[in-house]
C-alpha cells in the first residue's frame, strides 16, 4: 500500500565513519596539541623537569629568583637558563632557541631575546605579591601544585583560600 523509500545503508555508514573521524581528529588535536589556554612558547619547556627530585631537583626560586621578596614571581632571563643548559643538554636541538638567543659561542647566536607567553596572567585590576604569601609561610607548592597544568586563579580559589585561614577577604586587598 505503501510504498517506504528503501534505507540506504551505505549512507548511514558513510555518516557514522565520518562523525567517528571528525571526534578522532579533535580528541587527537586536544590530546596531543597545544590546547587552548596553553599558548605556543619558544621552546618546549616542563617545570616538572627542572623540579621533580627524580631530574633535576631544583628549587622554585633558582628560576624565580625574586618571589620571595618582590610582588612577581619574575621569569629567569635567557642567560639564567643558559648557566645550565650550556652543560646539560647542550647539544639538544630543541634548546637550539635559547642558544641563539643568549650563547655568544653557539653558531645559531643571534641575540635575539626568547618571546615567552605568560600562561596566566592577572588582570591589570588584581594587584597581588607573592613576597607577602612566601612571607606568611606559604610554599610554592601550595598556590601551585602542579605549574605544568596549572590554570589561572579565580577570585573564588583565592577567597577560599583566605577564608580558610581567617584573613582578610575585603575587595580592596587584591583589587586597584
Amino acid at each position: 500500500m505503501f510504498n517506504r523509500p528503501p534505507h540506504n545503508a551505505a549512507a548511514l555508514v558513510w555518516g557514522l565513519l565520518t562523525m567517528a573521524l571528525l571526534v578522532g581528529i579533535l580528541l587527537y588535536r586536544y590530546a596531543y596539541c597545544c590546547r587552548p589556554h596553553e599558548p605556543v612558547q619558544p621552546l618546549p619547556f616542563t617545570h616538572s623537569s627542572h623540579t621533580a627530585a627524580e631530574k633535576a631537583n631544583m628549587d622554585c626560586r633558582a628560576c624565580h629568583a625574586t618571589a620571595h621578596h618582590a610582588a612577581g614571581a619574575g621569569r629567569p632571563t635567557s642567560g639564567t637558563c643558559l648557566d645550565c643548559h650550556r652543560h646539560i643538554l647542550a647539544s639538544d636541538s630543541r634548546l637550539l632557541p635559547l642558544h641563539a638567543a643568549a650563547n655568544p659561542d653557539h653558531p645559531a647566536h643571534t641575540g635575539e631575546p626568547l618571546r615567552w607567553v605568560r600562561r596566566a596572567p592577572l588582570p591589570d585590576t588584581i594587584s597581588f605579591h607573592h613576597d607577602q604569601h612566601t612571607a606568611a609561610g606559604h610554599t610554592c607548592s601550595e598556590c601551585h601544585p602542579d605549574p605544568d597544568k596549572q590554570l589561572p586563579h579565580t577570585m573564588q580559589s583565592c577567597l577560599n583560600c583566605h577564608r580558610s585561614r581567617q584573613l582578610p577577604t575585603s575587595c580592596d586587598r587584591c583589587h586597584k
